[in-house]
């Protein structure tokens, strides 16, 4: 009877790698954050489970039932508590990965295996995976994180092609200032009291628009909101632009920005600019990162 060598060190040290790569992968797809040591301990229990298919009297272990509990206790192990669907999500795109490394990983064994006789290493198949373990997978690693890598670099530059930028000019009592925009459809801000749509805009670019009175409102408000001090502005045309704007955000249930009625917003494009008159610029005191302002579609499609 033919007998085969099982290595400890292949079996645990090369399932521990792997499923480090693939929980951190699906992780990072999934876009749940977790710790080092979540993947690492999650990662070791797959690996400890995997030994067991070469201990005698343990066939039912890899039962699928069995499979499919252990995976989803190491999902679990590394991302919990979550939501269900997120959850859910983090498990497929575990065993999607599982599934694409496993064939990438035996095909190159295959590759790397240079017998002519197809047949004499389908016999053979677990001396050749011994033969080959550590140079296939880390083939099939150095594949995986490379393809990934292509793939999150296309699908950038696809969303930066997609990306709508825009100039903006805004222009109070005759002080104008020019930014640059982004045209976000997850902006649906919009006056509660018009219900014209909001631009959010960034305090520092409205500097040069502001008068000192209202920049002090501002300033001392911060982000609560608090417009006590507008008491100050009473007989002034500021007084009349000011509004308070409710909106939601990750992280923040309900939140208040300070906005001003413009007299005119002018969009910047390719093919010339347009004024726009019915809409209020919302102040944003942080920064918005690569762009300066954050316009709703419905500006741009009434310019």
């Amino acid at each position: 009877m033919t007998g085969y060598v099982v290595y400890v060190d292949q079996v645990l040290a090369g399932n521990l790698l792997l499923n480090y790569i693939l929980l951190w992968t699906a992780g990072r797809l999934s876009q749940v954050r977790t710790t080092i040591f979540r993947l690492v301990l999650s990662s070791a229990l797959g690996s400890v489970y995997a030994l067991f298919f070469f201990v005698p009297g343990f066939n039912q272990l890899f039962s699928l039932p069995f499979k499919m509990f252990f995976s989803s206790l190491m999902v679990v192990g590394a991302f919990a508590p979550l939501p269900v669907k997120r959850l859910l999500s983090c498990l497929v795109f575990f065993y999607l990965l599982s599934f694409a490394l496993g064939g990438i990983w035996l095909g190159f064994i295959y590759f790397l295996y240079s017998n002519s006789d197809f047949a004499t290493a389908l016999n053979q198949t677990l001396h050749i995976i011994q033969r080959y373990f550590w140079p296939g997978l880390l083939l099939a690693l150095a594949t995986l994180v490379g393809g990934g890598r292509v793939l999150a670099l296309l699908m950038q530059l696809r969303l930066e092609q997609q990306t709508h930028r825009v100039g903006l000019v805004v222009e109070v009592e005759g002080r104008r200032v020019e930014v640059c925009g982004l045209v976000d459809t997850g902006n649906s801000l919009r006056d509660p009291l018009t219900g014209h749509p909001v631009i959010v805009v960034e305090y520092t670019a409205l500097l040069p628009i502001l008068p000192p009175a209202v920049r002090q409102i501002i300033e001392e408000a911060g982000d609560s909101s608090d417009l006590s001090g507008l008491a100050a502005l009473a007989g002034t045309g500021w007084a009349a632009r000011l509004c308070l704007i409710p909106f939601r955000s990750v992280g923040q249930e309900q939140g208040m920005l300070i906005g001003i009625r413009p007299d005119r917003v002018e969009i910047l494009q390719k093919n010339g600019s347009t004024g726009v008159h019915q809409v209020v610029v919302g102040i944003y005191k942080h920064a918005l990162g690569n762009y300066q302002a954050l316009v709703p579609p419905a500006v741009v499609k009434a310019a």
